[in-house]
């Protein structure tokens, strides 16, 4: 699910965090895995900050959220979401979902 960059000016454009968490829900989605994220520079928040607020939405929510690290594979016939290594929270390098 888009997960990336974000501002008022282009809402029609580009999801915020929170939005794609319920887009998520919309269309029944067993585990989400938030793209296009942290890659560009095109906004300006801080580069985690839409991880950080769709992972928070999706725990308030009750929705499993998967985010690997750019480049790492996922096999769908494997995914795990407990556990997960947090590389986008740049205060809990090592912290567990």
């Amino acid at each position: 699910m888009e997960t990336g960059a974000y501002d008022e000016n282009w809402a029609d454009i580009h999801m915020f965090p929170e939005q794609s968490v319920q887009a998520h829900l919309d269309v029944r989605g067993r585990v989400m895995l938030p793209i296009h994220n942290t890659t560009f520079d095109l906004s300006y928040h801080v580069w985690n900050d839409p991880l950080l607020r769709a992972e928070q939405e999706a725990r308030r929510l009750g929705v499993d959220f998967l985010c690997p690290k750019i480049g790492q594979k996922v096999l769908l016939s494997e995914l795990k979401v407990s556990g997960q290594e947090r590389w986008w929270d740049e205060n809990e390098k090592a912290h567990k979902v």
